[in-house]
């Protein structure tokens, strides 16, 4: 898609429906590599009660089930303009444990609520009390498999809402974990720093699953692994040819990128290996030796002579291999801080959180699902235009995308990603 929209703006339309598009769309003689996603069953789901976006930024915890559905594709979560940036390999899918079977999915059919909920997403997503569960008919007949829909009695107006309760997740907490600590070690008031607000999470892939990997798990022989061909026609489809995840790195422009796992960090180094200005980081490194090195990559220069670049650290998976992580993890610390000692990373008194990344964004008042707090401090990537956080200045808003685009075209993804292996998942249970 090549409109006026920004970025920003035509991924919420381009990512929420690309699942649906390319399962059930697509034209024969075969499946598409991406209906690979579906087999992993169906998942209950939620929506926002009312038909509108909710009036303030915090997710709803009453919302109404909607019974069991594929899984939407995920965006980024958070604040475009976040400077700190952890990236995975595909999403998490804690409903398909055992323990977490009461697990609640998104499912709008409102791009404007889908636009809310990745953008305020934090710590936690959504899951039925145990005692709900229990209630509503849930038990070990609840599989991904079973099309079993939870008995959520329905209301005057004929929805069946319910009342869900925050399920933090290890991963995330662990992020957050880490940007308290950089704060706290650059004597910064932490009063205001929030997940949402100030490190954000993306992945390579926009589509969940428990693990990625092409062959069996012998711990759970009912996990359906890829085969390879569909490996490498999802990894085409996605980061490639849609380049779902390069176009948020690049309108996002973070300072620091934290790669977590060996298996995001060979793809995401060999993909990019051209671009590594400091570290000469290899794919066939492992994370232990990566997270030695301070390692740079640059997005590109623009026209007034700003040279864009990122902090790259690498990590061992925070909750899929946390006794890994645990050992690693003053030193992915150091170098945060090291980034925030060099005042690439700053905090910003006036909004009481950290400074924005270069460039424009309509995101959250475009889409109206609330105002944008850091609209005096954005500084665009064209030069001169005065980008106003807004959809009043169409002119502007196509000058910004043109210089994000042109910094996308320059990296020649098609060129180098054709011999690139994206590896089995080595570590344990994935984002869990």
């Amino acid at each position: 898609m090549d409109s006026k929209l920004p970025i920003e703006i035509e991924l919420i339309y381009e990512v929420m429906p690309c699942n649906a598009m390319r399962s059930v769309q697509e034209p024969l003689p075969g499946p598409h590599a991406c209906s690979y996603f579906r087999q992993w069953g169906t998942y209950h789901s939620f929506d926002y009660v009312a038909d509108r976006v909710p009036v303030d930024q915090n997710i709803p915890l009453h919302v109404k089930y909607v019974g069991r559905a594929n899984l939407l594709p995920e965006v980024l979560s958070g604040c475009r303009k976040s400077p700190i940036m952890a990236i995975g390999i595909n999403p998490n899918l804690p409903g398909w444990f055992k323990n977490k079977r009461g697990a609640l999915n998104p499912m709008f059919d409102s791009y404007k609520q889908y636009a809310h909920y990745f953008r305020y997403r934090s710590t936690y997503k959504l899951l039925i009390s145990q005692q709900d569960y229990t209630n509503f008919g849930g038990g070990i007949h609840d599989t991904p498999f079973s099309g079993f829909t939870l008995n959520v009695p329905a209301d005057v107006n004929g929805d069946r809402v319910i009342t869900a309760v925050p399920d933090d997740q290890t991963m995330y907490e662990g992020y957050l974990g880490l940007l308290k600590d950089m704060a706290t070690a650059m004597a910064w008031p932490l009063d205001n720093l929030k997940l949402e607000e100030d490190f954000t999470y993306m992945n390579m892939i926009a589509c969940p699953s428990a693990r990625w990997r092409t062959t069996t798990d012998p711990t759970d022989p009912l996990l359906p692994p890829m085969t390879v061909t569909q490996r490498d026609g999802i990894v085409n489809e996605c980061f490639r040819e849609r380049k779902h995840f390069i176009k948020q790195l690049y309108q996002s422009l973070p300072a620091v990128i934290i790669v977590f796992s060996q298996s995001t960090a060979t793809p995401f180094i060999t993909e990019l290996h051209g671009r590594f200005t400091q570290g000469d980081p290899r794919p066939n490194e492992s994370v232990d030796e990566l997270s030695q090195r301070h390692i740079r990559l640059h997005y590109g220069n623009l026209d007034d002579g700003s040279i864009l670049d990122a902090r790259v650290i690498f990590s061992p998976h925070i909750s899929g291999d946390p006794d890994h992580f645990n050992a690693l993890r003053a030193r992915v610390l150091d170098h945060l801080i090291d980034e925030a000692r060099s005042g690439r990373v700053n905090f910003n008194p006036n909004t009481g959180h950290l400074a924005r990344s270069r460039g424009g964004c309509s995101f959250c008042p475009a889409l109206e699902i609330g105002p944008c707090p850091y609209s005096d401090e954005l500084r665009p990537l064209a030069v001169d235009l005065g980008f106003a956080s807004n959809l009043l200045a169409p002119i502007d808003m196509i000058a910004e995308k043109r210089a994000q685009q042109t910094l996308i075209a320059n990296l020649n993804l098609t060129e180098i990603g054709n011999n690139v292996q994206w590896i089995d998942e080595p570590e344990g249970i994935k984002k869990v």
